[in-house]
């Protein structure tokens, strides 16, 4: 078969014909970084060149380019025709860059091949992408569009009835939460699965009706838990398997622990706090896991749950075969150097792309899409597309312009031979052209970086917003005069506001919230919706592995927790005798 990019194929296979396993230095941070054998069968497989960028630096651009796990909302003026309104959006007003509102952005009232133009081969490929991305509208808000009454909600599939969430995955009823999956009627809770009416907690499994439980699975009615299995009625513990009434990892009888836990008032935040300390202690002396693997052959990673092959895959929650440099994953097979992605397949250096195959360079895709290349933000089975931004359901565009199969080819072959030579073929779109502020991002949770580092790198910064809340119509209280005891709190609560006691940020409690509280007898928080999520990601494991000596026996192992943390860390040999 003869190939419709003859001069590109050419290049491509003069750079890639006697490429060996080698080292490289990252332009960016400095560190000396693998090329391997098997990353380079995977760029012959897919027609790219080697990477100039370390693993951790591609996987910061890639999150740079994505606002989902961080649920940060503004108000910014609709520009659909006869619009004039303010919508809720995670572009704010300052962003130059244009809104519909949802309904009218997947309405069929106007397509993206209106603003289509030239490629102009006198000028860089990604100056002209981002001249083009500033003009098409963006949706105000990336909802699924199978999700109902998740009008507060950045990303997410099949979800019902959640409020302010970062990509809600079949969940329903979730409030103030990131990454929830099969989750139900759960409040303040991070990167947690098929759990219900749970509250602060952080990945987790199959839990009912627990709270400030972290990497626990199947425990029921317990508080206070790390790294516990099959537990029931269970207070500050850790590294349990299949216990019941345990007190600080001491067993009690049955009408002991209830007697305990009725002196036990948590209802009060002095309390809760007096507890949260003691646990705090227990938790830093816990026993870990280096890494925690279910049903996983043949893979070095983290988070991984029936995965085959895969090298350096992280949180992959439905499985993955055969990929590398993988992150937050579902049912994927052949994919590289991607974050977030869904039932798709052959995917190269790309994010936010569910369900679709043979993709390279491009970000939120969905719908099916197939043969893209740096493409942003398309939908509805669009195909053989090259630089196109918010199409849908179309063939053969460049830079959202129409051409007939062969002049497409005949164009795309000058085009990516020309950015292969000056060396642009290859790279995810730089930071620098982001639609969102570094720390809105999701990168700013991986890779935390102040305002003089962002802009030093002449990467996306934006000003702290002001709240738009009319602080004169309320009574403000500030955090130590809000009710220590959720009992002495009244229905009036809900006309105030509260102050941040971390941020000074107003924030307000919410009917369902309230209820919450007072079903679960925990007080009210003092700090802001927003800070609680991202405190709780200091609980997470990162997306990076260490070589560690096993607290046990010494031998070298993985881990993903930061040595810094001074955390005792098993190998899984050493792990699996002393816990299970």
């Amino acid at each position: 078969m003869s190939s419709k990019t003859p001069q590109f194929d050419k290049a491509i296979e003069e750079i890639l014909q006697g490429l060996k396993p080698h080292q490289k230095t990252c332009p960016q941070c400095g560190s000396v970084f693998d090329i391997y054998q098997e990353d380079i069968e995977f760029y012959k497989k897919m027609k790219v060149p080697p990477p100039t960028l370390c693993p951790q630096c591609r996987l910061q651009r890639r999150l740079g380019h994505r606002l989902n796990v961080l649920p940060i909302f503004y108000k910014k003026t609709c520009s659909a025709p006869g619009h004039s309104e303010k919508i809720i959006s995670f572009y704010s007003e300052k962003n130059p860059r244009k809104v519909y509102d949802n309904k009218y952005y997947v309405s069929d009232k106007w397509d993206a091949l209106e603003f289509g133009r030239d490629y102009d081969f006198s000028k860089l490929f990604f100056e002209q992408f981002h001249q083009l991305a500033l003009v098409v509208p963006h949706q105000a808000l990336q909802h699924d569009l199978q999700s109902v009454n998740c009008d507060y909600v950045v990303g997410g599939i099949s979800s019902r009835d959640c409020y302010y969430v970062g990509v809600p995955y079949r969940s329903e009823n979730i409030y103030y939460s990131s990454l929830p999956i099969r989750c139900k009627d759960c409040l303040d809770i991070n990167d947690t699965d098929n759990s219900e009416q749970c509250y602060e907690n952080v990945s987790s499994d199959r839990c009912y009706n627990c709270n400030f439980c972290y990497e626990s699975r199947n425990c029921l009615d317990s508080y206070f838990l790390y790294d516990c299995r099959n537990c029931q009625h269970c207070f500050g513990c850790t590294n349990l398997r299949n216990k019941k009434y345990y007190f600080f990892n001491q067993p009690l009888g049955k009408e002991d622990y209830q007697r305990k836990l009725k002196e036990i008032n948590l209802g009060s935040r002095k309390v809760l706090k007096k507890y949260q300390a003691k646990f705090a202690k227990l938790f830093q002396r816990a026993i870990r896991r280096g890494v925690n693997n279910v049903k996983s052959v043949d893979c070095l990673g983290d988070l991984l749950k029936n995965c085959r092959d895969c090298f350096y895959c992280f949180q992959v929650f439905g499985g993955a075969e055969n990929s590398r440099y993988l992150f937050h994953a579902d049912k994927v097979t052949d994919m590289m150097d991607i974050f977030g992605t869904a039932k798709s397949s052959l995917c190269y250096e790309s994010t936010g792309i569910s369900p679709c195959s043979r993709i390279k360079f491009s970000r939120n895709l969905k719908g099916g899409g197939m043969d893209l290349e740096y493409c942003a933000e398309c939908s509805s089975n669009c195909q053989y597309c090259f630089g196109c931004f918010g199409l849908k359901n179309k063939r053969y565009c460049i830079f959202n312009k129409q051409y007939s199969e062969n002049e497409y080819w005949q164009l795309l072959d000058k085009i990516k031979t020309q950015m292969l030579k000056r060396g642009e073929y290859g790279e995810f779109f730089p930071l620098s052209i982001s639609r969102f502020p570094y720390q809105d991002s999701t990168a700013s949770i991986e890779f935390s970086l102040t305002k003089e580092q962002i802009l030093k790198n002449n990467w996306h910064w934006q000003d702290e917003q002001e709240s738009e809340l009319d602080l004169s119509k309320f009574q403000v209280l500030k955090p130590e005069q809000v009710p220590d005891d959720i009992k002495d709190v009244k229905d009036d609560i809900l006309d105030k506001v509260i102050l941040c006691e971390q941020t000074g940020k107003p924030f307000r409690i919410m009917p369902f919230e309230l209820k919450f509280y007072r079903q679960k007898n925990l007080p009210l928080p003092t700090i802001h919706p927003l800070q609680r999520i991202r405190n709780r990601f200091a609980f997470r494991r990162h997306w990076r592995l260490w070589q560690v000596p096993c607290a046990k026996c010494g031998k070298i192992t993985p881990t993903s927790f930061d040595p810094q943390d001074n955390f005792k860390i098993f190998c899984e040999p050493c792990y699996l005798k002393e816990v299970v």
